[in-house]
């Protein structure tokens, strides 16, 4: 199966593209210039559709620098910059049965949900700029699509490993790394009772990968929905604990403000679609997976790496 991961240079679509022994090497996407992208997305599919010659394939859009602190200006590019590229596909599908994934966000799409914990089957209520966007992104996938090939969309809990970007206000277990290791004091913007799952970036893709070599093998007529998270939450304050206990330093914290702190739910608790199925995929313990982060971003600091110290959700 030839697989085409767009966006590989981030922390999932790299994890996911490490999965793939038959990797489509496509050309740099000029992210910050939403028609530029466009004619890159649509030229490398072409380069794709040649080159995959009949055999199965996958496509998995892994690509967005919006975070729930976007502008809906911002979303709006990004959500362009998806559509140009469904509409490329469905005018021209490569020849084998393949499938398209979709990462979307279960803190987005859930943000205005009500009785968590959240399932694959809870009605997503977007709060924010960021949560329309994927709620949208996941709806042009599944329309365009229809009758093209298999749509998979995958509600990620908060996604944490080595290499996570810090330009990007996200990342809060990369974020209380940086903070341990250069003692500098991190803005916290939500309660500390605030509940997330928390997913290790390898065990993220290969619960991807599962869901996407399912859609290309069994070709749905349905678009499938999943919920991929750990299953297992921990309040900030917990988190904070478990930072301090790995990386054996004092955690300097504040408490902040900024403006996206209204739109972050107190209780993002989410349960796993058909976690039986998944069994026997790895799923890293938190104070593992935030070790090997914290030792990342010791490593980074050496380099000259790592700049900046505030912090997201």
């Amino acid at each position: 199966m030839i697989t085409w991961t767009i966006g590989s240079g981030g922390l999932l679509g790299g994890a996911l593209d490490r999965l793939r022994p038959h990797r489509f090497a496509a050309e740099a996407v000029p992210w910050d210039n939403p028609a530029a992208a466009a004619a890159v997305l649509t030229s490398d599919l072409a380069r794709f559709v040649d080159e995959g010659a009949g055999e199965p394939w996958s496509i998995a859009w892994m690509a967005g620098s919006a975070t729930v602190s976007s502008t809906p200006e911002q979303a709006a590019a990004e959500h362009d910059t998806l559509s140009a590229l469904l509409q490329a596909l469905r005018q021209r599908p490569p020849m084998g049965t393949g499938a398209f994934f979709l990462t979307s966000s279960a803190g987005g799409v859930y943000a205005g949900s009500a009785h968590p914990p959240f399932t694959d089957a809870t009605a997503p209520i977007a709060v924010s700029a960021y949560g329309a966007l994927k709620l949208n992104q996941e709806q042009v996938a599944v329309t365009t699509l229809s009758d093209t090939c298999p749509v998979v969309i995958g509600r990620f809990s908060n996604i944490y490993g080595p290499g996570q970007n810090l330009q990007k206000l996200q990342g809060l277990i990369s974020r209380l790394a940086q903070a341990a290791a250069t003692q500098t004091p991190l803005n916290i913007f939500v309660s500390l009772d605030t509940l997330r799952d928390y997913i290790y970036v390898d065990d993220a893709a290969e619960r991807a990968a599962f869901w996407l070599d399912e859609a290309t093998t069994r070709q749905p007529s349905d678009a499938h929905t999943t919920v991929i998270a750990s299953g297992e939450s921990v309040t900030v304050g917990q988190l904070i604990r478990t930072m301090h206990l790995v990386t054996k330093r004092r955690i300097p914290t504040a408490l902040g403000s900024h403006a996206s702190a209204r739109d972050q739910v107190l209780d993002l608790r989410l349960v796993p679609t058909d976690a039986g199925a998944l069994v026997g995929l790895p799923l890293t313990p938190l104070p593992a997976g935030a070790k090997r982060t914290y030792l990342d971003i010791l490593e980074r600091l050496q380099a000259s790496d790592v700049t900046g110290s505030t912090s997201p959700r």
